[in-house]
């Protein structure tokens, strides 16, 4: 099938020609110039990853040039010292030659046309293991010899189930992200700097393929991504069209997702889904990343479901999150004066599952606009005063957007969900967003924040000793903001790069 993103990208770009004013009547795409930063002997693009127990384990990957065969990361207990460097340990890293013209995975052979003039890199790894949970470590890595980079500072979760979780969570990126996202990234950060990881759900790039995107995707963070772990879920724009030694394109994932991101492996699952479908562990809280963009394939997704059932079956955790890329629930408009966007194999595999084990917050992107919603249990929907009264529930099902293109809402608004009794209860267009999240022992705290600063929305899960949320919003939200308060929606009109 032909995703969605593509029939509009296609759309968007009739007419693209060298970029014109954005006051233009008949404006096309605007391509920003961007800055690429080739590879050298010095190593860069250092992000830092979950493993699946981020209590005594936490993984680096980092990129140089060809010249640097063999590469090492240092790491040592955070201490006052002045030379605290003199007791690091050295850890050989994994080093792995990458082709950024063309890529092969088990689909075969591709090249990589908007990679056709860039040279091959190294890709390094190391996974620090046997560390001590809720502890802070300096870390370093090198390029090649005595060319090290900063000294890092990472902290390991705590293995407590008391212990109080900061953490961020964004919505597509994609576009503007050399420069749009700095700035959404680097506000969170700023308003949340004691969050111990960040979700980003997919759309990450707007080409998978594109180096060029993903080296203004990393160097936006660039020292956000080496001391805050990135769980990573891959949407459909990390997927590209890849064309193999006989022209043919096939849709797949790109190569370069699992050449510079190091995630966990689930072994029980097909070799396409690997470091896509993941579970990792914080204190009484698990997250589990899904791969939406599996849609093509129902074995794939029904693989996901079984594996998602098994392993919430067998968690002990007290607040269980999912993050995928394609809603449950879409809000999408686009197409324009369309039904809009819906992925019905995606919501068959996985809903069943998540109200099966009452997932508690399901987190999301793709529809380039906000919306937060809930499935109530049966005893509770009739007895909901008003919208903001609190109310028991099964799940609480949001998408956001981090990225400065933005869609309308569905004029239905839900409706032709109502049969899964799940409520639309909060939209927002035209309006890109971050999300602090806080976890207690007995609380989900939600906040989502504009990229002034502004508190948009925000609710609380508040779970009793039998395990049953109550949804509690928070009071004195602002307006909605809607295309017809914010601003007229121009469907050629696009941020792209």
């Amino acid at each position: 099938m032909t995703p969605f993103w593509i029939s509009s990208f296609l759309l968007l770009l009739i007419g693209t020609g060298n970029a014109i004013s954005a006051q233009s009547p008949q404006a096309n795409i605007i391509k920003d110039t961007t800055p690429y930063i080739a590879a050298s002997s010095w190593p860069d693009r250092i992000i830092i990853t979950p493993t699946k127990s981020p209590a005594t384990s936490l993984s680096v990957t980092w990129r140089s040039d060809q010249s640097v065969t063999s590469s090492q990361a240092q790491i040592v207990q955070a201490s006052p010292d002045a030379r605290y460097d003199i007791h690091a340990t050295t850890i050989e890293a994994n080093t792995h030659a990458t082709s950024l013209r063309q890529g092969k995975n088990n689909q075969g052979s591709f090249r990589y046309p908007a990679n056709a003039q860039l040279s091959a890199v190294n890709y390094h790894s190391v996974t620090f293991k046997g560390l001590q949970a809720d502890t802070l470590y300096n870390y370093r890595v090198n390029g090649a010899e005595n060319q090290w980079s900063p000294w890092q500072q990472i902290k390991t979760a705590a293995q407590k189930t008391n212990s109080d979780i900061e953490f961020l969570y964004f919505g597509d990126a994609q576009n503007g992200i050399y420069s749009h996202w700095p700035l959404v990234l680097r506000k969170a950060w700023q308003q949340a700097s004691n969050a111990e990881f960040a979700i980003y759900a997919g759309d990450l790039v707007n080409e998978g393929a594109s180096d060029h995107q993903w080296s203004n995707w990393l160097n936006a963070g660039q020292f956000i991504h080496s001391m805050l772990p990135a769980i990573l879920v891959p949407g459909n724009h990390e997927y590209d069209w890849q064309v193999d030694k006989n022209e043919q394109r096939k849709w797949a994932l790109s190569t370069l997702w699992q050449d510079q991101f190091t995630l966990p492996l689930t072994p029980t699952l097909p070799i396409e889904l690997q470091e896509t479908v993941y579970v990792t562990r914080y204190p009484d809280l698990d997250i589990f990343v899904l791969n939406s963009e599996a849609l093509g394939s129902i074995a794939l997704l029904q693989a996901q479901a079984q594996w998602l059932d098994e392993t919430l079956q067998n968690s002990s955790a007290k607040w269980r999150i999912v993050t995928m890329h394609h809603p449950i629930f879409s809000s999408c408009g686009m197409p324009l004066n369309t039904p809009g966007q819906d992925e019905p194999d995606v919501r068959a595999a996985f809903l069943p599952v998540f109200l099966k084990h009452n997932v508690d917050l399901v987190l999301q992107g793709h529809d380039h606009t906000y919306s937060r919603g809930s499935i109530g249990t049966a005893d509770d929907i009739s007895k909901v005063a008003s919208p903001t009264a609190p109310k028991k529930v099964k799940s609480v099902f949001v998408t956001s957007v981090a990225g400065p293109k933005t869609y309308p809402q569905k004029p239905t608004r839900w409706q032709e969900y109502r049969d899964y009794g799940v409520t639309l209860e909060r939209i927002g267009e035209n309006t890109p967003t971050y999300q602090i999240i806080q976890k207690t022992a007995n609380k989900l705290r939600y906040q989502s924040f504009t990229t002034d600063g502004k508190l948009y929305d925000g609710f609380s899960l508040k779970k009793d000793q039998d395990g049953q949320n109550t949804l509690h919003i928070h009071s004195g939200l602002p307006l909605q903001r809607t295309f017809a308060n914010t601003g007229s929606y121009k469907s050629h009109h696009d941020l792209a790069e």
